[in-house]
């Protein structure tokens, strides 16, 4: 049974100065120019890969048995390493053992390389031990700091290191300290993004529950004036009931379309079609519906879509839409005033009608609704007619985007 695994222990450094008492193969300049042409392409396309490549070629040009670089990590009044790259014989060991604390301290402490050597195996489990016979760590720097090692092992007598690995190593660690510079800079972009993001989320979601806030307030006034100005104009509870329930329906159909739009506006053409859809009214020899695209905001929507289910509630029971061979004509265009402001113009006209229909007959709340509320909310200008053929009714109105202080209290009856 072999031991757990721990921490190898390479023992005592010895000083680099040995290294020069050596015998040393010559510099192989070739080599390091191959080296270092690789590297240089991996910190190009996969910065993130670099320390991985290192090892892997440092491996895989014999320069070391196995290989690995650890990074600083502050911990809570004690120095800590985090491997980020292992390649070689440790890499194959279950259970990948990694350099011990002291020896990786005592390198960045020290600022220089330092060369160890371990006297016996390092074990994984289930497998046989891998000596380390000696180990080359070279600190890399960021901002003339010292924050990680490269570190390369020799696992027996036959690999020792010299003076050509502590010149080699001197030149390839660089891109070790390069990536890590690389590191540090996406960290903080991606802190400062973050940051920024979370701004403008919370100035945007500032924003919608203030929008949210002003749209209830507006909706709760205007639901209480078509409440009160309902119920004064009924002639008893159940007719009062159902003039409410109408208007409310044509509110909400109003708020689905200011839901479904992105921008917050509402389509006029949609919003007259799905008012006429509900109670089976389409296109046809006896109903018109005809203009430009047109975008308007939800103050307008809101009591242009009231006014327009009065008329289409009214020439159900008395008009066009009652009547068979009455016809409907309901057109809308945009024009500049002289302030250069465009300017909906509105049109419903009906014709056909042997009987005067009166708008709102039977409760007056129609009739108010266009003569009084929308020249007070929207600054519109408005005209109802009853002729012999039916109502005529006429609205220019401002379209512009109107700020969020518009106010929605009722007119005074």
């Amino acid at each position: 049974m072999t031991p757990s695994v721990e921490p190898a222990d390479l023992g005592a450094d010895r000083t680099i100065e040995s290294l020069k008492c050596r015998s040393s193969r010559p510099p192989d300049y070739r080599l390091e120019a191959e080296l270092l042409a690789l590297l240089a392409s991996a910190l190009a396309d996969r910065p993130e890969c670099m320390p991985q490549e290192l090892c892997d070629l440092l491996v895989g040009s014999d320069l070391a048995h196995s290989a690995g670089v650890s990074v600083v990590a502050e911990g809570d009044g004690a120095r800590e390493f985090r491997e980020i790259a292992l390649a070689g014989t440790w890499r194959r060991m279950r259970g990948a053992p990694s350099l011990d604390t002291q020896s990786c301290d005592r390198a960045i402490v020290q600022n220089r390389p330092l060369l160890l050597e371990q006297p016996g195996p390092y074990y994984s489990e289930g497998e046989d031990g891998a000596w380390v016979h000696q180990a080359l760590l070279i600190p890399f720097h960021h901002d003339a700091q010292p924050v990680g090692i490269v570190w390369l092992l020799s696992h027996d007598e036959r690999r020792a290191f010299d003076n050509e690995d502590l010149r080699l190593m001197g030149s390839l660690s660089r891109f070790a300290s390069a990536a890590h510079r690389l590191d540090a800079i996406s960290r903080e972009e991606r802190q400062h993004s973050f940051a920024q993001a979370a701004r403008q989320s919370m100035e945007r979601q500032r924003v919608l529950v203030a929008e949210l806030q002003h749209r209830v307030r507006n909706m709760l006034s205007i639901v209480r004036y078509v409440f009160s100005r309902t119920v004064d104009t009924s002639a008893n509870i159940e007719e009062a009931s159902m003039h409410f329930k109408g208007r409310l329906d044509a509110l909400a159909r109003t708020q689905v379309i200011v839901a479904q739009s992105p921008s917050g506006l509402v389509d006029l053409e949609v919003m007259i079609r799905d008012e006429l859809l509900g109670v089976g009214q389409g296109d046809g020899a006896t109903l018109i519906i005809d203009g430009p695209p047109v975008q308007i905001d939800t103050v307008a929507a809101e009591n242009i879509g009231l006014a327009i289910h009065e008329l289409t509630m009214n020439a159900i029971k008395f008009g066009a839409l009652r009547v068979p061979g009455a016809t409907l004509d309901i057109r809308w265009s945009v024009e500049m005033d002289k302030r250069a402001r465009p300017i909906l113009k509105l049109s419903w006209i009906e014709t056909g009608v042997p009987i005067v229909p009166v708008v709102g007959q039977r409760d007056g709340f129609g009739k108010e609704l266009i003569e009084k509320a929308l020249p007070y909310r929207l600054g519109a200008e408005t005209r109802l007619d009853i002729h012999g053929g039916g109502v005529r009714c006429f609205i220019s109105t401002p379209i512009e985007t109107r700020g969020t202080a518009a106010a929605m209290e009722a007119p005074d009856a």
